[in-house]
C-alpha cells in the first residue's frame, strides 16, 4: 500500500509525447471533463481508474490544467496517475 504523507493527494503525470514525468502533491481537488462525463475527484475518494478524451485541471498551490488530452487515469490510496497518450494543444 502506497502512503501519502501529506496533507492531500500526490499526482503523477506522465506525458507520452515528451516522455517526462511530473509530479504534484497536496493536490485538493482534481476536475476530469470528459465528453461524456465530469468527475471531481477529492482525498479519500474511492478507487477509479478510466479513459478521459477532454481535460483535467489539478488544484493545489497552483493550478494545473491539461486540455484536449486523451489518455487514462487511475486513483488508489490518495495517488492520481494521469497517462497522457495525447495531447491536442
Amino acid at each position: 500500500m502506497e502512503n501519502n504523507h501529506s496533507t492531500g493527494i500526490k499526482v503523477i503525470v506522465l506525458e507520452n509525447d515528451n516522455v517526462k514525468m511530473s509530479e504534484i502533491n497536496n493536490v485538493r481537488i482534481i476536475r476530469i471533463k470528459d465528453k461524456k462525463y465530469n468527475i471531481l475527484i477529492m482525498k479519500d475518494y474511492w478507487p477509479v481508474l478510466g479513459e478521459v478524451d477532454g481535460s483535467v485541471q489539478i488544484e493545489a498551490e497552483e493550478s494545473v490544467s491539461f486540455s484536449n488530452i486523451k489518455g487514462f487515469y487511475s486513483l488508489s490510496h490518495n495517488v492520481f496517475r494521469l497517462i497522457i497518450r495525447e495531447n491536442e494543444e
